[in-house]
């Protein structure tokens, strides 16, 4: 499912940013190599860098519900309640003319400024596992810019961080209490 947040946020920054500067053929790309020890950010493009992941436990009740037939809530002690996760996304714009990543930035911002919620209403091409996206601009103090382009094992380039809210995974394999795993997908797990 996360693949599939990064690739929906990619083809609708790849949209704006066509109805903006009138380019065509020009993409978003994510990472697609990284050495032992660094990120090598693609020239003459803007790159999306998944940097974290972290569960918001905000909305998570820790009870296990389900719905009965009357739509009476019932417990259900197999029942795990929704994960909620939030990832840290990180778009870096690596062009040699510095000016240009700068507007390229600023038209990002503006896109994820006007559409800061993503959801079924407004969003028809959001996959319907996925409830809804919030994004938030991250403002990072000047340490923690340094921690984080010194973990990527690179220089500074333009770029911004945004946090994806409300990605919900749900408990759709669950098992007795008691009950062993054995099968996991196509992979067997040793007994």
């Amino acid at each position: 499912m996360i693949d599939q947040v990064l690739t929906f946020l990619k083809d609708q920054l790849n949209s704006y940013l066509k109805l903006k500067t009138g380019v065509e053929g020009f993409d978003i790309v994510f990472i697609q190599e990284r050495s032992s020890k660094e990120v090598t950010f693609p020239k003459e493009a803007i790159s999306a860098f998944l940097i974290n992941i972290e569960e918001d436990r905000t909305f998570r009740s820790g009870a296990m519900y389900e719905r009965g037939r009357e739509g009476v809530l019932s417990v259900n002690p197999t029942l795990q309640p929704h994960l909620y996760l939030n990832l840290y996304v990180l778009i870096v714009a690596n062009f040699t003319d510095y000016i240009q990543s700068l507007k390229l930035l600023s038209l990002i911002i503006s896109c994820f400024h006007h559409h800061r919620l993503f959801n079924h209403h407004n969003s028809p091409n959001l996959s319907p596992e996925i409830e809804k996206l919030t994004l938030e601009l991250i403002n990072l103090p000047f340490e923690d810019q340094r921690d984080i382009w010194s973990i990527v094992g690179n220089s500074y380039l333009p770029s911004v961080l945004y946090k994806v809210g409300m990605l919900a995974f749900e408990d759709l394999d669950s098992l007795e209490v008691g009950a062993d795993i054995i099968k996991v997908d196509k992979f067997t797990a040793p007994l």
